[in-house]
């Protein structure tokens, strides 16, 4: 990008119904979003609405799929993978999403997956049987021959006891299943330890290397009231499931280097009381599996890399109680606060590596995902961020995140125009475009 930049901010879906989850297909022609016809907020476990897809030029509704059943779970909590969440397929042709059964109401949430054909608008059920295999996140893989789903089955045994009488159940449990792109030939990647079955166990966050077809997931035990174990597994086709990182620390969470050689996470010592000393930095070899401790007992948390480009995004304790950003640079070694006041969350880098965008809030007694919120983009090279805000500066950021274009030269948000003449209720669409300062796009 260049150095000097302006932003144009349009609003691209108005907020007649709630719209939330944008993203951009891959090759950027389409705009995928769910607009929420049936908000749950009594259990706050998933929303109803429908999927619909944009051409990116034109605007032109291209598909509106779902009958207002398309499930969706998009209030992050944690930075484990999402749930709910609709995925395109690398070639942007395909998109698997959620539904949710027709008698929801009165049987209660079940959903299975769907796959929408973005050229020929059909959708393709999975083969799942839903009584026996519940998804969750999924995560296509890089090449688009694999899908990565987080699954919930009848797995684990379990002994009721109530006086005399004593029954066996199986209940569902968290397993990690591979199949094609529809659901073909699925397999179970988590051989759970029948030993610790009397241990609560989770299936963490889970990516794919960007170098290949490899999958590496997080399992943790709960021992204890403060006492478990957290484990990096390491997957190939062909081949079982192999440990390569173990902890006694909380471990949530993990990020691969561009070239796929190497994992960056934190681990949380949850017996030191300070925020500022609980976080230690680490950064695994994936072809030695050795160990390296970048920064230990420090403030700094939630590693992230960029797609391109070698500095490493960390969101820091402020001593004030906020919550800040930083830069680390490993061939310095060095560590450089970019956002010091404040309460900044979900930091989320540029394609290019060049800057990134973070949210802005102030916290109040509300759940966090209402808190009012503004995005701004910062460049890694400095100087003060730019708001990425409508032309008026009168609309706040809702219910999720933005997210980038593939070439990083426009921004997705959500937003809610909150201008007096304005008759949206709920929070609308709107897309940004980085320019440079002769109006141009940025390269």
């Amino acid at each position: 990008m260049a150095h000097d930049w302006t932003i144009e901010t349009e609003p691209l879906v108005p907020g007649k119904v709630e719209v939330v989850i944008p993203s951009f297909s891959p090759d950027s022609s389409k705009i995928a979003f769910v607009r929420l016809t049936d908000p749950d907020t009594i259990h706050e476990t998933r929303d109803l609405g429908c999927l619909t897809v944009l051409d990116a030029k034109s605007r032109e509704v291209l598909h509106d799929v779902g009958k207002n059943l398309v499930a969706v779970n998009y209030r992050e909590r944690g930075r484990g993978a999402s749930e709910l969440i609709y995925a395109w397929s690398p070639d942007s042709r395909y998109i698997t999403f959620h539904q949710d059964r027709a008698n929801w109401e009165h049987y209660g949430a079940r959903w299975s997956l769907q796959r929408l054909d973005t050229l020929t608008g059909t959708v393709e059920p999975f083969p799942f049987d839903p009584d026996a295999i519940r998804p969750q996140a999924l995560l296509p893989s890089p090449s688009g021959r694999l899908l990565a789903v987080h699954t919930r089955q009848r797995w684990k045994p379990y002994t009721r006891k109530i006086l005399w009488k004593t029954t066996q159940h199986m209940i569902l449990g968290d397993q990690l299943t591979v199949s094609g792109p529809l659901g073909e030939n699925p397999v179970n990647v988590i051989d759970w330890p029948s030993g610790r079955f009397a241990q609560e166990e989770a299936l963490g966050d889970f990516h794919w290397s960007p170098a290949g077809d490899r999958l590496v997931y997080i399992i943790r035990f709960k021992e204890g009231r403060f006492r478990e174990e957290c484990l990096l597994h390491l997957w190939e086709p062909g081949s079982p499931s192999r440990e390569i990182f173990r902890t006694s620390e909380h471990l949530d969470h993990f990020s691969f280097s561009p070239d796929g050689r190497s994992l960056w996470f934190h681990t949380r010592d949850r017996r030191v009381e300070s925020p500022q000393k609980r976080n230690t930095i680490h950064r695994l070899d994936l072809e030695t599996g050795e160990d390296h401790v970048i920064l230990e007992h420090r403030e700094f948390f939630y590693p992230l890399l960029a797609g391109a480009g070698t500095e490493v995004l960390m969101e820091m304790q402020l001593e004030a109680g906020g919550r800040g950003i930083a830069l680390y640079h490993p061939e310095a070694g060095s560590t450089v606060p970019v956002v010091k006041t404040g309460y900044s969350l979900y930091p989320l880098w540029a394609p290019t590596g060049e800057s990134f965008l973070y949210l802005r809030t102030r916290p109040d007694s509300k759940p966090f995902w209402t808190w009012p919120t503004e995005p701004f983009l910062q460049k890694v090279s400095g100087g003060a961020p730019s708001r990425i805000l409508p032309v008026d500066a009168t609309a706040k950021l809702v219910n999720c995140r933005p997210v980038f274009s593939p070439s990083g030269r426009e921004i997705l948000f959500v937003a809610k125009d909150e201008e007096e003449e304005s008759s949206d209720r709920f929070a609308g669409l709107w897309r940004s475009r980085i320019l440079d300062s002769g109006g141009a796009p940025t390269s």
